[in-house]
């Protein structure tokens, strides 16, 4: 409906007033506005979500991949038996000591191991006088195990008590152990000869 203004007086004839334009809405976004339309909170939510769980996932793959390579670095170290790239546990000098020390003797273990493939071997030859020899040659190697399992863990006790007095590294039952297996299978590999003298 337009408008009526009267001008200059009473008489003056009424002026039919322009209808006024609409106000343009401008569209574009304010200075520092974002842009865009602010999302949905259930679609935030899953985008957070989903962030969240891809970089879980992200983080997990980093750390299994590092514990691989540092399993692969540990595992090289053992074959070539550098110490300074051992795992933590098996770069204690006690242990150095002790494996040194049963690297230069000569144990009874590897020897055991072929007492007992005779042992299986002759357990299967029906005859009584080979079964027998079998038999107290297993025997044998028990006791002889036993005994020098003994006297290797006292000899490598009195050297680690010597060398490092407050020590409470065990390396009795390590040294034991290491001693029953053959020189090629042990790990970490031997770093001395049986020719040289005794650490």
């Amino acid at each position: 409906m337009a408008l009526l203004k009267r001008r200059g007086g009473a008489d003056a004839e009424p002026v039919a007033e322009s209808p006024a334009e609409p106000a343009t809405v401008d569209q574009a976004p304010r200075a520092g506005g974002k842009g865009r339309p602010t999302p949905k909170r259930a679609d935030a939510r899953a985008a957070r979500a989903t962030t969240a769980t891809s970089g879980r996932a992200t983080t997990k793959q980093e750390a299994r991949s590092a514990r691989r390579r540092q399993s692969q670095d540990y595992r090289a170290a053992m074959m070539s038996g550098d110490v300074s790239r051992l795992p933590p546990r098996e770069r204690a000098p006690e242990r150095v000591l002790a494996r040194d020390f049963v690297d230069a003797r000569i144990n009874i273990g590897p020897f055991f191991l072929i007492a007992a493939v005779l042992y299986f071997v002759g357990g299967l030859v029906p005859i009584g006088p080979v079964r027998l020899a079998a038999t107290v040659l297993m025997l044998l190697g028990i006791v002889a195990v036993v005994v020098d399992s003994i006297v290797l863990s006292q000899q490598v006790s009195r050297r680690v008590a010597g060398r490092y007095p407050d020590s409470r590294v065990r390396v009795r039952a390590y040294a034991a152990q290491r001693a029953l297996l053959p020189r090629r299978w042990r790990l970490p590999r031997p770093r001395v000869s049986r020719a040289d003298p005794r650490p």
